[in-house]
């Protein structure tokens, strides 16, 4: 690996640390906004904006590169798994079950890349990314243990469970789709027709919703928190999360999202003041360690 290559791979591991700050700091912003928003309608706002984001970053940074026919309908496809099908999943597999389940299941996705990526890309798992998402892993679930969440295996939890565990594997599945796709054509441009497939898919899904919503008795700042969470958390880190696919690969990448978990139980102590315990500090530190070490 020459020099130039290495550093490519360090901006895009800051950057991909970036993103980790912002989808931490969206799960008090989105659990907020949807206190005020019916679910499917603030999708739908944060998908428009987030499409109107990277199409100005397009804009700005890139050019259009043609598209041969049957990539178009695999970058369409990409989107559809990653911004429809994997948004609709995960709220719906989040209704049915705990939050303690779903941070559980959810933090097996990089797992799922890896598997997926073996799969389509015939591509060896290496020994050290599978020690490293196995620490990664016990840390997460010293966290999930450490704040007294309650594990519930009933009858409709278990239905939650099956659907929080396919969305887990649907964005494994969506690491890799985007894989190939990213080697022919620029960044920017993969993950706009991505996003204009998710605001599209994810319009359509919240029209009943917006028919029956009373906008004028929504407060502005609702708005704000879905427009603000669209901006970053969707439309600027997915174009970080593509560009580090690229370099990086799918395994190496999705195991960033290992990290999430630990900044957002940071962020929760200061905003929604919980109290953070010895016993979620020690899985902080044994997740970044597994994070580490499945990177090298």
């Amino acid at each position: 690996m020459t020099e130039h290559d290495k550093r490519h791979e360090y901006r895009a591991e800051t950057l991909l640390l970036v993103v980790v700050v912002i989808w931490a700091a969206n799960y008090p912003l989105a659990k907020w906004g949807i206190g005020g928003l019916n679910i499917f309608v603030f999708n739908a706002i944060r998908f428009i904006v987030a499409t109107l984001v990277v199409v100005a970053m397009f804009a700005i940074r890139s050019s259009w590169q043609p598209v041969a026919r049957g990539d178009m309908l695999k970058l369409i496809g990409a989107g559809f798994v990653a911004n429809v099908l994997y948004q609709v999943v995960f709220i719906l597999g989040l209704s049915m079950t705990t939050a303690g389940n779903s941070a559980v299941l959810l933090a097996t996705s990089p797992l799922w890349t890896i598997f997926f990526n073996a799969w389509i890309h015939k591509e060896k798992i290496l020994k050290s990314m599978w020690i490293g998402m196995a620490i990664s892993l016990v840390g997460i679930m010293l966290i999930i243990f450490g704040s007294g969440k309650k594990l519930e295996l009933d009858a409709n939890a278990l239905i939650g469970d099956v659907v929080t565990l396919t969305a887990a594997m649907v964005w494994g599945l969506n690491t890799n789709l985007q894989k190939p796709l990213l080697g022919r054509y620029p960044v920017l441009q993969v993950t706009l027709v991505m996003m204009a497939v998710g605001g599209a898919g994810l319009s359509l899904i919240g029209i009943p919703a917006m028919t029956q919503l009373d906008w004028s008795s929504i407060h502005w700042t609702y708005y704000a928190a879905a427009t603000v969470s669209g901006a970053l958390s969707i439309g600027l880190s997915n174009a970080i999360w593509s560009n580090g696919v690229k370099r990086l690969g799918p395994g190496r990448t999705a195991n960033f999202n290992n990290l999430v978990p630990v900044l957002a139980v940071v962020l929760s102590a200061f905003t929604l003041h919980e109290e953070i315990t010895v016993s979620q500090i020690f899985g902080m530190g044994i997740t970044m360690s597994g994070v580490w070490i499945a990177r090298r």
